[in-house]
């Protein structure tokens, strides 16, 4: 029978040779095999853990194996044993012995260089390996083997930090996209939020619809009106619902997978106004049709592959495409995926996805753009650059409409857009920027 160190392996290597997410891979792994939920858990943290952490294992195995060259399956195989000898509470002998063994399986030969760096690691110590690896660098070249980011990655937190004044906090920013996030739902009904509080449903701290899931899903699913959804993502639906008509013809731009569609659409059900979905995916328009079917009895008219006509919205939900580096903790393998060359193929996208947003606004509408990025090449420079080619367009206090949402927000009250941080609020790190247009 296949063991739950195996299956990590072969999902790691996948998500390595592939575009797909661990976390779309992972349920349909486990489904192929018969295995109890205690080992069930260990592949999840073996897979999750290895690959936050890839760029700290890659320097260990490195500083032990200079010169080589090593196959994805030993390299792969290695850093699922410094995991479990340095992250989790397995004893040392079984996690060097049943990683060597992995090797084993693919390359005999290799094992008894699996074997002298995993027992060079443990006898080096975690402390003492970490404080040599990171001897001599600069401070961002540090905390990114400290922290197993890239060191774009870094540069680009700690500039997004420093312009809302948290420069102090980076090594909180990167400590909590290593952590294991917590399931989080929204509740779009007073019913369902009623159901969720009448089964102990702990509330989420950013959202005020929003609650944590324990345990398996299924109890929260069942209920009508519940769906999983970051609480940052629910913030970005809300604050536009508190200013938008709400018997207006409301657009959301970018609507694939269809969760702020969702919260939209619950802010919506009693007035004669209506929600549209563009979605150029086919797919994810199907996702959106699929999410929105599952929490609404209306019937919300989903596009795909169209441009919105000038002059037709009452309000306008842009969630533009971007480089997701916001959701670290969801998606580990993102930081390894992305890099600063893709940037400006990003943002040339969403300047112009503004642009067609703007000419789509009507007068007195306004315009919510987001991203689940901090980077201010995706957040403040957009959000300048929209407002000089638009001189109509006028920011509104986003800040200000959050805080009458949620008062323990603890925002920037110094700016007009808003910046949320996984350390601070629990949430990913969404950007928000709100606009008036004149």
């Amino acid at each position: 029978m296949t063991n739950a160190r195996d299956i990590s392996l072969n999902l790691l290597l996948r998500v390595q040779v592939s575009d797909s997410y661990v976390n779309l891979l992972l349920p349909k792994e486990l489904a192929k095999h018969q295995i109890n939920d205690a080992d069930r858990g260990l592949v999840q943290e073996l897979t999750y853990g290895c690959l936050r952490w890839e760029l700290q294992y890659d320097r260990m195995i490195d500083h032990f194996t200079p010169g080589k060259v090593l196959s994805p399956h030993v390299r792969t195989s290695i850093r699922l044993g410094l995991h479990q000898l340095f992250r989790m509470r397995v004893p040392a002998h079984a996690a060097i012995n049943e990683s060597v063994d992995l090797v084993k399986k693919y390359e005999p030969n290799a094992a008894g260089l699996a074997n002298a760096v995993l027992r060079n690691a443990e006898r080096a110590g975690f402390d003492s390996l970490v404080s040599t690896l990171t001897n001599g660098l600069n401070t961002i070249e540090a905390l990114s083997v400290k922290y197993s980011h890239p060191t774009w990655i870094v540069s680009g937190f700690l500039s997004a930090l420093d312009l809302d004044g948290r420069k102090q906090e980076l090594e909180q920013f990167l400590a909590s996209n290593n952590e294991v996030p917590q399931v989080n739902l929204a509740g779009l009904s007073d019913a369902s939020r009623l159901a969720l509080d009448e089964i102990g449903s702990e509330h989420g701290s950013a959202s005020p619809i929003g609650y944590l899931a324990e345990g398996s899903l299924d109890k929260y699913l069942e209920i009508p009106g519940v769906r999983v959804q970051d609480q940052g993502s629910q913030l970005v639906a809300l604050a536009l619902g508190q200013v938008a008509n709400l018997e207006g013809t409301w657009l959301d731009m970018c609507a694939g997978p269809g969760g702020k569609a969702a919260v939209l659409e619950s802010l919506k059900p009693i007035s004669k106004g209506e929600l549209v979905c563009y979605e150029p995916n086919q797919k994810r328009a199907e996702l959106v049709s699929n999410a929105l079917d599952k929490v609404h009895q209306s019937k919300v008219e989903v596009r795909s592959g169209q441009s919105a006509p000038a002059d037709s919205f009452d309000a306008i939900l842009l969630d533009a495409p971007c480089s997701g580096l916001g959701s670290l903790r969801r998606k580990p393998e993102a930081r390894w995926r992305k890099s600063p060359e893709q940037l400006p193929e990003l943002t040339t996208l969403q300047s112009s996805l503004i642009d067609s947003a703007v000419k789509a606004l009507k007068s007195g509408g306004y315009l919510m753009y987001a991203t689940c990025s901090p980077l201010v090449a995706e957040t403040n420079t957009q959000i300048r650059g929209l407002v000089e080619r638009h001189p109509n367009m006028k920011l509104v206090d986003l800040p200000a409409i959050l805080g009458a949402l949620n008062p323990e927000l603890k925002l920037n009250a110094s700016r007009k857009t808003v910046q949320l941080w996984t350390h601070q609020h629990r949430t990913d790190a969404m950007f928000m920027a709100l606009l008036k247009k004149d």
